[in-house]
Order: structure tokens, then C-alpha cells, then sequence
């Protein structure tokens, strides 16, 4: 996710310096991944804020601590320290990390800030340039080395410079949401934090209008709210490779939505709310309306983590979320996109 970069430009635009701190290495047990990023600044009367996390405790205090300094002085810059997260630092994870700070004042030294696929931004770390954007052809073609780290951020030697690189492209994973009742409401309130595009759709426009005015300004920021009388239209025009979560109020919607999404056979993955009755009857009536036997086989109904029998919208939010971040690592380490395992045969239904 590259949600640092819409936060970054709203806290220019809004006359802040800021510093961002991001692990850019590590090795052995550490708490965040290469690429998480803490925003620093301060307030006209010097309160401090922080948004984002690389990963709390004492290695998050003592960073930001830098962070402050940083603001402190007259010139904007960079820098890299590595830290082993052990006794010393009051904390026992056993590995180390690199942190990179960069301080920003101004909107120009953010230009060309986008998520884009194939985006690399080279920053020299002891340089004072706005760092450079560009795409890969691009980098070779000034001489620049490709990165040879498989996260979204680290750190390159090259011609006697460090450099702290990163990749702007966005990994989070488009997902349309049908329904704004209280299972979607709480799904919304739970996803919206974690790698995932939100599209969230429903045919009642009050419903969807006052469900999005319950989310915070920065969980609405990274949902987009359709409302629409026909979500079985909207369904067809997702991207290639959209994950769908069906939970409307209406059964005979759930079922025109199922419908539209295998006949397209676009979609990465496609999860039913309901009880397994739902889902025999589904299958049953998506048959006989001419879908074939390995497209309706594509239905995970009921959705949710194994395990988690509660009903509260609350409990079902949190075990969809897990089981679509356990999918989410399971594609990322090669495994078939279809959900073949027996993890995803969903929860048991009285």
C-alpha cells in the first residue's frame, strides 16, 4: 500500500514539514516489513503527530525522536541507522533493521509521487535532490541498477553512493463489496486498514450514504461508494482479478451478481455470505440457469475463517479479513488462485 503518499501530500499542502521514516532493511525477526512507514510532524505550538507505524515500541520512539530532530534543523535531509532490536533498544524480536528518514517541506520535493505499475524512485542518501522517479527501462537507461531485493523498499550501492529505493507500485488488492448492512459496515471498518482497494456497492442510496458518513475521514478516503440499481452491472465492469464479497439484503441480488461475475469469469475471487443451505441452493440455481459446474465450483460460501462460529457482524468481519489476507499470502507464495484448499470451505453453519 502507498496510502503514505496521498497523507503526505494533504500534510504540504496543509503548510507542514514532515519527516517519513521507512524500514529500508532488515534481517531476522523484526516487527514490519521493508517499505512501512511512519509520517512525522508537528503542529504551529510543536505537538507532535505521527500516522503509520513501523512497527511500535522503542525502536518506533527512538525514531521519531530523530524525526523531531530532524524538524529542528534548518535544511532538510536524509539519513539511514541501523538498529538490533535487543536488549539495548528494550526490545527482544532478535533481528536488526535499517530505518531511512526523509524530511519534506514543500509539495514540489513530493512531485511525481504516484502509485503506478513498474514505478522505482531512487533517492541518494546523502543527497539533497527531490529523488528521482521513473520506471525501470528508464533506470537502466541512466545507468542506474534495478533493485535486487524482493520487498518494496531497501537500500543499493552504486558508484560509491547509497541509495534508498523503492518501488511506488500499489500491491493492495481491488475488492468490490456488495451490501452496506451490518456485516458490510463492519467489513468496511476492518478492511479499509489493510491492503485492499475498497469498491463498495449497494442499491440503497441512504443506506450507503450514511454508512460511509460512519467511517473516519481517512477510512472513507480509501473507499469508493457506488450506489446503483443494478449491482449486477457494476459487478461485470470490475477489473480483471477483483475480489468480490456478495452480502446484499436481497437474495435474488446475491444471486444476479454470482451470476454476472461467472459468466465473465474475471474475477480473482468471489465469496458468499450465507449458511450452506444458501450455498446448495445457489449452486443449484446457478446450474440451471447455464453456468457451468467448474465456474459455480469458484463460489466460497459460507466466507470466514474456520473456527469462528459467532454471528456478531463484529466476528464475521474479522474472520473474512483473515481469511482474505491468508489468500492474499497464499498467492504470493505461488499457490493456485482457485480456493482449492480446505481452509476455504468457510465456516460450519448450524
Amino acid at each position: 500500500m502507498n496510502d503514505w503518499i496521498d497523507s503526505l501530500a494533504a500534510l504540504l499542502a496543509a503548510g507542514h514539514a514532515v519527516v517519513r521514516v521507512v524500514v529500508a532493511t532488515l534481517r531476522g525477526s523484526v516487527p514490519r516489513e521493508p517499505g512501512a512507514t511512519l509520517l512525522f510532524w508537528r503542529d504551529a505550538d510543536g505537538t507532535a503527530h505521527s500516522r503509520g507505524s513501523i512497527g511500535g515500541g522503542h525502536l518506533e520512539a527512538r525514531a521519531m525522536e530523530i524525526a523531531g530532530d530532524m524538524l529542528g534543523e534548518a535544511t532538510a535531509g536524509r539519513r539511514i541507522e541501523r538498529f538490533a532490536l535487543g536488549a539495548s533498544l528494550g526490545q527482544c524480536c532478535g533481528g536488526s533493521v535499517e530505518l531511512y528518514w526523509e524530511r519534506f517541506d514543500t509539495q514540489l520535493q513530493a512531485q511525481g509521487l504516484v502509485s503506478a505499475p513498474g514505478l522505482l524512485r531512487y533517492c541518494v542518501v546523502d543527497g539533497s535532490d527531490f529523488g528521482l522517479v521513473v520506471g525501470a527501462g528508464q533506470a537502466r537507461a541512466r545507468g542506474l541498477p534495478l533493485p535486487d531485493f524482493a520487498g518494496r523498499a531497501g537500500l543499493l550501492e552504486h558508484a560509491g553512493r547509497t541509495y534508498f529505493v523503492e518501488r511506488l507500485t500499489d500491491d493492495s488488492t481491488p475488492l468490490w463489496i456488495y451490501g452496506a448492512g451490518h456485516v458490510g459496515q463492519a467489513l468496511v471498518h476492518v478492511l479499509a486498514d489493510l491492503p485492499f482497494r475498497i469498491t463498495w456497492i449497494d442499491s440503497r442510496e441512504a443506506t450507503l450514504t450514511a454508512a460511509m458518513a460512519d467511517l473516519s475521514p481517512r477510512r472513507a478516503s480509501a473507499v469508493q461508494a457506488v450506489a446503483t440499481d443494478e449491482p449486477a452491472v457494476e459487478a461485470v465492469v470490475a477489473p480483471a482479478g477483483a475480489w468480490h464479497l456478495v452480502m446484499t439484503h436481497s437474495h435474488d441480488q446475491d444471486l444476479s451478481i454470482c451470476e454476472s461475475l461467472l459468466r465473465t469469469g474475471r474475477f480473482g475471487f468471489l465469496g458468499l455470505i450465507g449458511s450452506r443451505t444458501k450455498d446448495a441452493r445457489f449452486r443449484q440455481r446457478l446450474l440451471h440457469k447455464g453456468c457451468s459446474a467448474a465456474a459455480v465450483a469458484r463460489i466460497v460460501c459460507p466466507i470466514g475463517a474456520p473456527g469462528v462460529r459467532s454471528k456478531l457482524p463484529a466476528a464475521i468481519a474479522v474472520a473474512v479479513a483473515a481469511q482474505l489476507l491468508e489468500l492474499r499470502e497464499l498467492l504470493a507464495e505461488g499457490a493456485s488462485p482457485l480456493p482449492v484448499l480446505p481452509f476455504f470451505e468457510g465456516v460450519p453453519s448450524p
